[in-house]
C-alpha cells in the first residue's frame, strides 16, 4: 500500500485568512486606483485582485517569504496590468510605447504625444492633455510642450498671449476639459 504525504499547509487554501486577504486587496486597489474610484469598478478591480492571489498561492514556498507578502505583491502586479489593459482600451487599444525611430523622427520642435499608461489617476489626465496637444496646430503645440517640459524641469514657465490664450481654451475645452479649466 502507498502513502501519500499530505500537502504542506502553506499550499491549501483553508490556511489562507479571506479578511486579510480581502483588506489586502482593499489596500492595493486603493493604492493603484486611487481612494476617489469608488463603486462597482473598485469592488471589481477587489475581486480581480483576489483572484488573482487565489490563482497564484500554489506558487508561494514558505522558505522564500511571507504569505501575506506574496499575496499583495501578486495583487499589485495583477492590478497595475488589469489598470494597464483598461487605459489602453479606453485609448482605443494603442499601444502603450513608442517605437525609438518614431520618436527620433519626431524631431525636436514636436513632441509626438505620449502613449504611455499608467494606473495614477494624474498621469490618465496626463496622457489625454499630450493626445489633445497632438491636434493642435504646430505653433500652439510648442507652447504647450515648453509649459509642460517647463513644470516638470523647473523652468520658468514661457509667457503667453491673450489670443493664444482664448485658442487653447477653446481647443481643450472642444476636446472634454471644460471641467478642468480655470
Amino acid at each position: 500500500m502507498v502513502e501519500l504525504a499530505p500537502s504542506p499547509p502553506h499550499r491549501g487554501f483553508d490556511a489562507l485568512d479571506i479578511d486579510r486577504l480581502g483588506a489586502v486587496a482593499h489596500g492595493v486597489a486603493n493604492r493603484l486606483a486611487g481612494p476617489s474610484r469608488k463603486g462597482d469598478g473598485h469592488a471589481d478591480l477587489r475581486s480581480d485582485l483576489i483572484l488573482a492571489a487565489l490563482e497564484r498561492w500554489p506558487r508561494f514556498k514558505p522558505s522564500r517569504g511571507r504569505p501575506m507578502a506574496f499575496l499583495a505583491v501578486a495583487m499589485t502586479r495583477a492590478g497595475t496590468s488589469i489598470l494597464r489593459a483598461q487605459h489602453a482600451a479606453k485609448r482605443g487599444g494603442r499601444t502603450t510605447t513608442v517605437p525609438l525611430d518614431d520618436a527620433m523622427a519626431a524631431g525636436s520642435g514636436r513632441h509626438r504625444p505620449l502613449t504611455t499608461a499608467s494606473p495614477i489617476p494624474r498621469r490618465d489626465i496626463e496622457l489625454d492633455v499630450r493626445a489633445a496637444i497632438g491636434g493642435l496646430p504646430e505653433g500652439l503645440a510648442t507652447v504647450c510642450n515648453d509649459f509642460l517640459e517647463a513644470a516638470t524641469d523647473g523652468r520658468r514657465r514661457p509667457s503667453l498671449g491673450a489670443a493664444a490664450t482664448v485658442a487653447l481654451r477653446r481647443h481643450f475645452e472642444s476636446v472634454g476639459f471644460s471641467e478642468d479649466l480655470s
